[in-house]
């Protein structure tokens, strides 16, 4: 069960950053404008968000197993057809299709783990969904570069292909067939209100770095996109079925670590994505050893999560995720201070230290995230979760993209300077995902902990 979902989850999340390192090529192919080319990646995000509201209640209709395979199979499909694009509208129309397959695999998958093990092993399901979404985007850089450099852009996406092949095999094989779940009436206007303020609210930070906040398509989907989400909230609070049951934000752990994944997740982004932008382009090297320059983040999480998933039964995950995020804020404080002359295996060792903050971030989150929620609830719950550290990724870059703007005035290159208010932003959200993480109770993450590490934490508190 873990392999399939492994698959699915690495491309799914790995292909919203490898098409980064494409862009050049995609605009030289087919003449486009880096506006035009944009639409690759926004058009992606944008079907990701508005598919992610309905997978809670297409997984309890039809069954979260038939779900899994059915967006595994599109995603594949997908992919093959990205790579036989002929021109950038069909590209692009491919990307939206391969973003309708992504939208539903990830929470899908995720409630299926969560339903399948018992609280005090998810632990160990939480250290494999920290591995794959830190370590996808971290290696999409490495593996895309290299596949431009030695073959064509067309096969970042043609290698998903029998990855996805095998594990489409793999699960109509060997997954357990979950049946349906009691169906429930679909909730139209709450799927209308939520995947429409989404993919806006998406559209709106994916484009506003290039195009200008200011500008009318930016500033009227953001408007439109905040509206939508705010009433789709009211209604979502006041229906008795809705597409998406926020009334879960109500349990103050899984509120609590919604807010922690959004931070993390913006301080992750911001190390890796404007780390690569500052040895790029403040330094003037190429794409694969800015790659290569952020990878020791992913050595580290692979690395560090072993130690994590020991520790989390025995310390809880309190200490532990406000340990991670006290380390976010310091190293992030310290590449504040980076300069043009800095060793290039200084930044490397930081990028290290920020991966094994990471895992004593995420895991944890990803463990104790679930604790209080019921299975019937859980697929709705993944979709939040999901929806929510999705969003946080791209609003994250976005902002840190605004002040890196900000800082490079007119200038064509950011300067190295521009840089570092990039860091010291990234560390005042690490700073304030500190201070959720210490409002966490370790009682209410007892049953992930395991039965007597649980109860001593429930006895000392």
């Amino acid at each position: 069960m873990a392999v399939v979902f492994t698959a699915g989850m690495f491309m799914s999340i790995m292909d919203t950053q490898i098409v980064n390192v494409a862009l050049a090529s995609l605009g030289r192919d087919f003449s486009a404008t880096p506006a035009q080319v944009q639409w690759v990646i926004t058009g992606y995000l944008m079907s990701i968000a508005a598919s992610i509201p309905l997978s809670g209640w297409l997984g309890d209709r039809l069954g979260t197993t038939r779900v899994y395979l059915a967006s595994l199979a599109a995603f594949g499909a997908s992919s093959a057809l990205c790579a036989a694009a002929q021109s950038l509208p069909e590209l692009v129309g491919a990307r939206i299709l391969q973003g309708l397959g992504a939208g539903f695999m990830m929470p899908v998958a995720m409630a299926m783990l969560y339903r399948a093990y018992p609280p005090r092993r998810r632990v160990h399901i939480a250290r494999m969904i920290t591995r794959v979404t830190v370590l996808a985007p971290a290696t999409a850089p490495v593996i895309g570069g290299a596949l431009i450099a030695g073959l064509s852009w067309h096969w970042i996406f043609l290698i998903n292909v029998p990855v996805a092949c095998a594990a489409l095999v793999f699960g109509l094989l060997f997954l357990p067939r979950t049946p349906p779940a009691d169906p429930q009436p679909f909730d139209l206007p709450g799927f209308v209100l939520a995947s429409a303020g989404l993919a806006s609210a998406l559209y709106c930070v994916s484009t506003g770095p290039t195009a200008g906040w200011t500008a009318p398509a930016t500033a009227g989907t953001g408007v439109f996109g905040a509206l939508a989400l705010a009433v789709f909230a009211r209604h979502s609070l006041r229906s008795p079925r809705p597409v998406l049951r926020l009334r879960l934000l109500g349990d103050r752990l899984f509120r609590t670590c919604c807010l922690m994944i959004g931070c993390s997740t913006t301080a992750f982004f911001g190390s890796l994505v404007f780390t690569a932008l500052y040895v790029q382009e403040g330094r003037g090297v190429s794409a694969l050893t800015s790659g290569l320059t952020t990878f020791p983040e992913a050595v580290a999480i692979g690395l560090s999560s072993q130690v994590v998933a020991r520790l989390y039964p025995r310390v809880g995950p309190r200490r532990l995720i406000a340990a991670g995020f006290l380390g976010l804020v310091v190293v992030n404080v310290a590449l504040s201070t980076a300069g043009g002359s800095t060793s290039l295996w200084l930044v490397r060792g930081l990028m290290f230290a920020i991966g094994l903050a990471v895992s004593y971030v995420m895991l944890p989150v990803q463990a104790a995230a679930y604790a209080r929620i019921s299975p019937v609830d859980t697929g709705h719950a993944t979709a939040i979760f999901t929806a929510g550290q999705r969003s946080a990724g791209a609003m994250g870059v976005a902002l840190l993209s605004a002040v890196l703007a900000a800082g490079s005035g007119d200038q064509v290159r950011a300067p190295v300077s521009a840089f570092h208010a990039v860091y010291l932003t990234s560390a005042g959200v690490a700073f304030l995902g500190l201070l959720f993480a210490l409002t966490v109770r370790d009682a209410d993450a007892a049953s992930t902990m395991g039965a007597e590490h649980g109860e001593a934490r429930l006895r000392s508190e």
